[in-house]
């Protein structure tokens, strides 16, 4: 992985709040940044907004969708960009890894038009000469025998192949920024680990700053430089990926770590009680509090700020008694 270094953030998210139809509010307060060749995991359960935090970088919220705070790249406002611009950035600047490879592909497309029209859409490679660069781009992301599957159709892949495809359509518009949305999660699990490791490995080759969605803490922890864990809309813990395990601060993230299963012990995963809840669902104090063990009047009542705490933000009022007195660590190594 790539050490992050003390350059201006990349991608640089700030007090964004996402509110849908019917005062439904989907992110609260999100904060964090990226910088050059750095990546960061959001991790949490589903309908923490992760993959929303990526919609909103990209400008493609649900219709009525309503937004404040900023998202800037390289240090220009994404949310007041005009169309021209707007179309500039996604095409030349920040590319999407899909979470379902088959639901993105265009089934009556041959894999060679596919990846030759980005060339030719995104860096604008003579139609001639794109089709002899995507069989490099194919062979980058583990494809052999590129040739042969330029002209085969989506539904001739596996799904393991499809998604190095897609991966290899990102790479090949050039991009300073991936956005991969849950990369792994329609394959098993053998092939979940190769596509991690092909996309590891091009990120670090061509110093791209990523932003990984997923549910899978260890997987953020192998292949990111941060984690940034989420829960109703917000994060609650953000933190190096390094050795998280051991140094959670958060109850949620305490409780992720406890309810993985754990190879080679007899212990069995713990589950969290309760059940997850929307930003819209959760009360005036912290959004955690109906599902934690070590919830006290204030945090009903106050909502904790996201705040240093050693290397790590943590949104917990208890955060420093908790730490001196080791309750979480017990459980979580």
């Amino acid at each position: 992985m790539n050490a992050p270094t003390a350059e201006q953030p990349l991608l640089d998210i700030s007090g964004l709040r996402i509110d849908l139809t019917g005062k439904r509010t989907v992110l609260h307060d999100v904060s964090y940044a990226v910088r050059p060749g750095e990546s960061l995991g959001l991790v949490g359960e589903s309908g923490s907004g992760k993959s929303m935090s990526l919609k909103a970088v990209l400008r493609v919220l649900p219709t009525g969708a309503r937004t404040t705070g900023d998202v800037t790249f390289d240090g220009r406002s994404v949310t007041a960009m005009n169309p021209r611009e707007l179309r500039a950035f996604r095409s030349g600047q920040v590319a999407m890894i899909p979470q379902d490879p088959r639901a993105a592909a265009n089934p009556v497309r041959t894999v060679g038009d596919f990846l030759t029209e980005v060339l030719v859409r995104t860096r604008g490679v003579p139609r001639a000469q794109a089709a002899d660069r995507v069989v490099g781009h194919l062979a980058d992301v583990g494809i052999p025998d590129g040739e042969q599957r330029l002209r085969q159709h989506p539904h001739q892949l596996s799904g393991g192949l499809l998604q190095r495809v897609m991966i290899a359509a990102a790479l090949a518009a050039g991009p300073r920024l991936l956005l991969a949305d849950e990369p792994t999660t329609a394959l098993d699990v053998t092939t979940q680990q190769e596509v991690m490791a092909i996309l590891d490995e091009q990120r670090r080759r061509h110093q791209l700053a990523m932003v990984l969605v997923t549910h899978d803490l260890d997987l953020a922890a192998a292949v990111t430089d941060r984690i940034a864990v989420m829960y109703a809309g917000t994060i609650v813990e953000l933190a190096p990926s390094k050795g998280l395990h051991r140094t959670a601060q958060h109850p949620y993230t305490a409780g992720l770590l406890r309810s993985r299963p754990a190879i080679g012990t007899r212990s069995r995963p713990v589950s969290l009680p309760g059940r997850p809840v929307s930003a819209f669902e959760a009360g005036p104090g912290c959004v955690f509090a109906d599902r934690c063990a070590f919830t006290e009047e204030r945090c009903r009542t106050e909502r904790p700020r996201l705040e240093a705490h050693g290397s790590h933000l943590v949104a917990c009022h208890r955060v420093a008694e908790l730490a001196a007195a080791g309750t979480l660590l017990e459980t979580t190594s």
